[in-house]
């Protein structure tokens, strides 16, 4: 299913550089990468958070995300964090609703704390980082309200909300481990930053909104930033692969789907969480 408000044009393209190739060679059986959970302060009473929308202040706006608390929920389990951005004209109320996260919310269940936040003007500019001010901000808030576990803090998102993944994962990598962005490209900024994350992109070659070419030139500054070779082998049946001598815990995978147009396939729920699984 595709829509026309999918559709954007952010005409600043953020150059932030890299490059490299691509070769296929053998399929390996992706190794857990280990971290121990880290419990935050909102772990041991009652969740300070319900499910549905909150507000905060950040440079002086008022920003909002919507939350989903597990119904079953688990003061002393150190539950992971999954963010999920919306597109261009699109909402909060959007990624929690018929669009259920990406699908990763049929996936997890009542096993992770989902969040939505809501860009402005239905959008993620990050005009001046502003966005990435507002996000540390959501993060610390649910981390203090809710039990949650620091060492899994996942961001992911479609097309404006790829771009915004891609941004955090520039960023953020002080607070997220693992992003996922879907049709994006470098067009809401990537400051320069010492933090690393393991990244997945997912791509279609025939996708005419945000060229197949600024999803490549975000992913070659990730295999940059975290110092991969130009090796791929074979991941999982949906036609990713994933790149070699990356930095210890900091992979990075590439889906490139030959059809697809501006939209995310069937099969990003499922590789998404299998990727975000591997931190554990």
């Amino acid at each position: 299913m595709r829509h026309g408000w999918a559709a954007l044009l952010f005409p600043t393209l953020v150059a932030c550089g890299g490059g490299t190739g691509a070769t296929g060679i053998s399929t390996p059986s992706p190794t857990p990468v280990a971290a121990p959970a880290t419990s935050t302060t909102g772990c041991g009473s009652a969740s300070k958070l319900t499910t549905g929308m909150h507000s905060l202040t950040s440079d002086g706006t008022q920003r909002s995300y919507w939350i989903d608390i597990p119904t079953a929920y688990d003061r002393n389990k150190a539950y992971p964090v999954i963010i999920g951005l919306h597109w261009r004209d699109g909402s909060a109320a959007d990624v929690y609703g018929w669009s259920g996260f990406f699908g990763l919310k049929n996936l997890y269940g009542d096993n992770a704390i989902f969040v939505a936040p809501q860009g402005l003007d239905k959008g993620w500019a990050n005009t001046g980082d502003r966005d990435i001010r507002f996000l540390r901000a959501m993060i610390s808030e649910v981390q203090q309200g809710a039990c949650t576990d620091t060492q899994r803090v996942f961001a992911t998102g479609f097309s404006f909300g790829g771009m915004m993944s891609n941004a955090i994962g520039c960023q953020m990598g002080d607070v997220v481990r693992a992003i996922v962005p879907m049709a994006g490209s470098l067009w809401s900024g990537c400051a320069g930053s010492s933090y690393k994350v393991a990244a997945l992109f997912i791509h279609a070659k025939d996708d005419n909104t945000v060229p197949y070419s600024a999803g490549m030139e975000a992913r070659d500054l990730f295999l940059k930033r975290n110092s991969c070779s130009a090796a791929t082998v074979p991941l999982g049946s949906n036609g990713c692969v994933e790149y070699q001598g990356c930095d210890s815990g900091k992979p990075v995978i590439w889906c490139g789907t030959e059809t697809g147009g501006h939209w995310y396939p069937n099969f990003s729920a499922q590789e998404s969480k299998a990727f975000f699984d591997r931190f554990k």
